[in-house]
């Protein structure tokens, strides 16, 4: 009897090891693959979009007449604005804002090294690569402008959710001389070419600044 007591202990004990030690791998399994997903950054203006909606623009170019596909928007995180070259007053205003970013992180370069500033030009008629590359480079020689025919240029608007309508023009004699109604959202594409992120208006370099570190952070976490 004594030993039989003995033996139940010495298996009880095993039995408790054991269990000890799945829990203990169980846990370990838990953290390193079953982590609950990380909280979204708390956000000042802007939107961070989950999951990421894919975006497949097609026959467009940038200001140097490369193509502007997927494959362009990759490897960086893009702050994208569509507007146009003879826009009055938002354009310019957004163009500034981008300039002061630009400048702004300049701080922190190794995350300038992966940011782009790119104004899609949604009057195709009048902004051409070479209109469009002076425009873009007189607020910073790295910005770029991207641009490609209506249906194109359409076609990606909406897949970024900004929408676009061309005003007839207030003389008939200046065919040319019109405007052309737009979204004022800034709209951010992560690494993969993916819409990521919203910046609704209105705009403040310092804030958008503060969201983008926010969501750069976020990311390298997840």
């Amino acid at each position: 009897m004594p030993t039989d007591h003995k033996e139940n202990r010495n298996h009880h004990k095993f039995i408790v090891g054991t269990a000890a030690i799945i829990a203990l791998l169980a846990g370990m399994f838990y953290s390193q693959k079953g982590q609950r997903p990380l909280p979204p950054p708390e956000l000042t203006n802007a939107t961070l979009l989950s999951p990421a909606k894919i975006v497949q623009p097609a026959g467009l170019h940038d200001h140097n007449k490369k193509p502007f596909d997927l494959k362009a928007m990759q490897g960086y995180w893009s702050f994208v604005f569509f507007g146009y070259t003879n826009c009055p007053d938002v354009c310019p205003a957004t163009m500034f804002q981008f300039k002061t970013l630009a400048k702004m992180l300049d701080s922190y370069p190794e995350i300038k090294k992966q940011t782009r500033f790119i104004l899609v030009s949604i009057d195709p008629q009048r902004d051409d690569a070479s209109h469009l590359k002076d425009y873009v480079e007189y607020y910073h020689p790295d910005f770029i402008g991207v641009t490609g025919n209506d249906k194109d240029l359409y076609s990606f608007s909406r897949q970024m959710g900004v929408i676009y309508q061309r005003q007839d023009p207030e003389n008939e004699a200046e065919p040319d001389n019109y405007l052309v109604d737009h979204s004022s959202a800034i709209l951010m594409l992560n690494p993969k070419g993916q819409l990521q992120v919203v910046y609704s208006a209105p705009h403040h370099a310092e804030s958008i600044l503060k969201d983008y570190m926010s969501i750069y952070q976020y990311a390298g976490q997840e």
